[in-house]
Formats: structure tokens, sequence, C-alpha cells
């Protein structure tokens, strides 16, 4: 299994030989929007060109809506007959945006040997859900590969982790950018939540994502690797990647 950072939340997985895109958000540095009034994002620019990034993906992965993941400039450029697998609640506003082959994950999904399940998360405390929606996150699977949990956005929460405890995955995917909206939050892990996750995640390496991109995060990569100076336990376990770097596993 290979994993690679592209920018924020938006990752390449190469798993049993096909190659997913989880998330895209693909717009230029500050052609976004601003999420908390202060600037606008995306913050930096894509590690790579849009076509490079799109080569050899042989379907793509959507957790949910919201415009830092799933944005108009993707939704220009992902030609419309590439296979889309979402949650079911996203399924029929993905076609509706002319894409033919939007597949229901469902309870599990198929794509030729790698095995797709969702899993539930709360994109923030309960003052916010109602803004927020619903998320999901992803378990990916495949014989003689580790087990991939992304989570997605969400904070750590009792289906989290119940996640870790029952599924024990070999590596975590969260989000830890502490993000706030309307200065409520945090809607996704901040630097204690991923502190949280890496003891509840047993021996799995967790990788921190979804960081300096969005205007309204709160947590940064240096944040997340003080805090990984001072764990006495796990430390190594921890991984900060940058925008466009991979993760062999």
């Amino acid at each position: 299994m290979q994993i690679r950072l592209i920018r924020s939340a938006t990752l390449t997985v190469d798993v049993a030989g096909s190659r997913l895109l989880i998330d895209p958000w693909l717009a230029a540095r500050g052609e976004g929007r601003s999420y908390s009034g202060r600037a606008t994002s995306p913050l930096v620019d894509l590690p790579l060109a849009v076509e490079e990034l799109l080569d050899d993906i042989d379907a793509v992965l959507i957790s949910h809506l919201h415009s830092d993941h799933f944005d108009e400039a993707a939704q220009r450029a992902l030609p419309k007959s590439m296979p889309i697998l979402c949650h079911s609640r996203d399924q029929a506003a993905i076609m509706a945006m002319g894409f033919k082959d939007v597949r229901s994950i469902g309870q599990e999904l198929a794509l030729g040997s790698v095995q797709i399940r969702t899993t539930d998360g709360q994109h923030g405390p309960p003052e916010v859900l109602n803004d927020m929606g619903e998320v999901s996150g992803f378990l990916i699977e495949a014989r003689g590969e580790p087990i991939l949990y992304w989570a997605g956005d969400t904070i750590l929460c009792p289906e989290v982790a119940a996640v870790l405890a029952d599924e024990k995955p070999d590596v975590v995917v969260v989000h830890g950018c502490g993000a706030l909206w309307h200065g409520k939050g945090p809607i996704v892990m901040d630097a204690a939540m991923v502190r949280e996750t890496l003891r509840l995640a047993g021996a799995a390496i967790v990788l921190v994502t979804h960081l300096y991109a969005v205007d309204h995060a709160t947590v940064s990569r240096a944040d997340i690797r003080s805090m990984r100076d001072r764990q006495t336990q796990g430390a190594e376990r921890l991984r900060i990647l940058e925008d466009g770097e991979t993760l062999n596993l």
C-alpha cells in the first residue's frame, strides 16, 4: 500500500493494483472560499498539476460534499465516466453533476480485489451539526495489504473509537487541523484528539492530514510535531506528511 498526501484531505491510495483518489479539492491557491473570513482557501498550491494527479486513477472516493472535499474544480476536471464511490446519501447529488458511474458503497463495495466500507463520524460538537451535516469515513481492505481506516471529517467520538476497537486497522488517517465553524468546534480533530486517537489505535500508524490549507484551522503541522515530540509512547507511529509526500506501507 502507498498513500500520497496531495493537499489538505486529498490523498491517493495505491492498494492491490488499484489507485484511489480520496476527496479531491483541486482549486488553485486562493480560488476556493473563505471559511472564517480571514483568507481565501486553499492557502497553498497543489504540489502537482491536476492532469498528473488524475493520471491512472481507477476510482474516486467522496466522503461528503463540502467544498474542500469535492469542489467545482474537481467536478470539472474529473471525466464524467470516472467511477465515483460515495455514501448512499450523496449518490443522487453526484449523479446530478453529470457523473455516469456513481456507486453507493453501503455496507461494502468491491473494486477489483479491494473491499471498501463506509464508517460513521461526527463533524464537530452538537451545536454545529445542523450546519455540518452527515459525514463518513472509509475502511479499505485487500488480501495481503494493511487495513486502512480513513476517518474523514470527524472529531474523536464514540463512532471512531468503535472502529478502532472493533476493526483494529493497521493504518489510521485523521484530519487534525482543529478547524472551527463560527468560533465553535473543533469540527475535526485537534492535537489532543490526535494524541488520544494514537493511544486508542494500538500498534497502528496514525497519519495526520487536513493541515495548513483552510483558513479556519487552529492547528498546524508544527503543533502536531510538537505534540509528537512530547509523546513518551507511540511517537514513532505518528506521521505528518508534507504535500506531495508518499508513505509506503
